[in-house]
């Protein structure tokens, strides 16, 4: 597997699965849909510049013939030849149409997202694992007869989303924890593959009398009408994250002075600061969070993957070179509006630096439990140590490592790979355990 291809199996895991939303009813979502299928058409016979003719003028400069050729080659060969579609669905959002494409391949089922602009141009292209080729069988640990889930609404005014809160049957009003996702637009299980490890949390930790709350991330429902440019670690993850945490403080079978904030990567990274600007938040869990700028642990991630394989070939090295660019360039602050790392602009990095969750951390005197596997190729050992050292004597600070645990809490053998992804698994007991322990040693 090329480094490309590495890149982009890592890349899927921030791009979760999308549900599907309301059936197409009409004409005009009809003939959208129709609009999306020929444009799949047009990938699977290598039509590119019918494609690009299709695109907005964005879509066209961002994604020319040329990389919509390599970006299908890798699809195909991470999830094997196109087989069939399976179902196809359209939404509205202002003045977007986004058309979701359930569609088989040789491997696995993926959404394949197309969203139009007014015009009816192609403004957005995204692959995601397909939650409808998902089916969730409960781990040992989880206990449905003493829980039960019920839909909520929690977000902002400007931005509802869609959420579960999974409340234990007896023992009101409980201890509760908001979930904050990692990178990329999340569903409310933070599917990847056949994996949903907010689901296995949610149902480990009410299973244990804890009431959680998980919800859609922003960027999956509404990221087809956000201008990147714009997007923030406020408007990507803290603002709702907040709105959750007042979502749960005002129910009577939640205790009020008891609701933490469980982070995962980005969201583990961003829980200092999202604590820093609510003072309620009874305290945080970060779960792989990162102590150092996230493009710098991007420029390892690269070099990781790039040697997966023991030889790092020419490709491979002009795509490392590539990063590590941007990433020198981030370092100096040089980066330019139109630099792209991972196909994210240059200047969402940089403004991730404000989250400083080292900073934040320090300043921080309410319970913080920091948990690492050891076979996390995505945030490693040296966020560990950094974090270890700088919160050295703290009573409030605990911390606990893994040995045999990834960036999913999965356990496993050996080094850490983006294929290891696509094996179905569940966030390990321990880190149930752990977790459950460390909030009712804080009640």
């Amino acid at each position: 597997m090329s480094f490309s291809l590495k890149r982009l199996a890592c890349s899927l895991v921030a791009v979760l699965s999308i549900t599907a939303p309301t059936l197409a009813q009409n004409e005009a979502d009809a003939k959208r849909i129709d609009d999306a299928r020929k444009y799949v058409g047009w990938l699977r016979e290598g039509s590119f510049d019918k494609c690009v003719a299709a695109s907005d003028a964005t879509m066209g400069s961002a994604l020319p013939a040329e990389k919509l050729a390599e970006m299908w080659k890798s699809i195909e060969t991470n999830f094997g030849a196109y087989d069939s579609e399976i179902s196809a669905s359209v939404s509205k959002i202002g003045q977007y149409q986004s058309v979701v494409l359930v569609s088989k391949f040789a491997n696995s089922a993926l959404d394949v997202r197309i969203t139009f602009d007014a015009d009816g141009k192609v403004a957005g292209l995204f692959f995601a694992p397909s939650a409808q080729s998902t089916t969730y069988e409960p781990p040992d640990y989880a206990s449905p007869k003493d829980f039960e889930e019920v839909p909520v609404t929690v977000g902002t005014t400007e931005f509802p989303l869609d959420g579960t809160l999974t409340l234990p049957r007896q023992g009101a009003p409980f201890s509760a924890v908001v979930l904050v996702h990692g990178s990329g637009p999340h569903d409310q299980d933070e599917t990847i593959f056949g994996n949903k490890p907010f689901k296995d949390l949610a149902w480990g930790l009410a299973s244990n009398r804890i009431a959680v709350l998980r919800y859609e991330k922003r960027t999956k429902k509404y990221g087809a009408t956000m201008e990147p440019s714009t997007v923030t670690i406020d408007t990507e993850t803290a603002d709702d994250a907040v709105a959750a945490v007042h979502f749960l403080m005002k129910r009577s079978d939640i205790r009020a002075d008891r609701v933490y904030v469980i982070g995962h990567s980005l969201g583990a990274t961003a829980a200092p600061y999202i604590a820093s600007r609510e003072k309620r938040i009874a305290g945080i869990v970060m779960m792989a969070a990162a102590a150092r700028p996230l493009y710098e642990l991007v420029a390892d991630q690269v070099n990781y993957l790039a040697n997966t394989d023991g030889a790092v070939s020419d490709e491979e090295s002009k795509a490392i070179n590539e990063a590590m660019d941007v990433v020198n360039k981030l370092r100096a602050g040089k980066a330019d509006p139109g630099d792209m790392l991972l196909g994210v602009p240059a200047q969402y990095w940089k403004g991730l630096d404000r989250m400083d969750p080292v900073g934040f951390a320090t300043k921080l005197d309410r319970p913080m439990l920091i948990l690492q596997g050891a076979r996390d190729y995505q945030v490693t050992y040296k966020d560990y140590a950094i974090w270890k050292d700088r919160l050295h004597g703290r009573k409030n600070a605990t911390l606990r490592r893994y040995d045999k645990l990834d960036h999913l809490f999965h356990a496993g053998e050996g080094p850490s790979t983006p294929d290891q992804y696509q094996r179905k698994g569940y966030v390990d007991a321990v880190v149930i355990r752990d977790i459950a322990a460390w909030i009712k040693d804080n009640e």
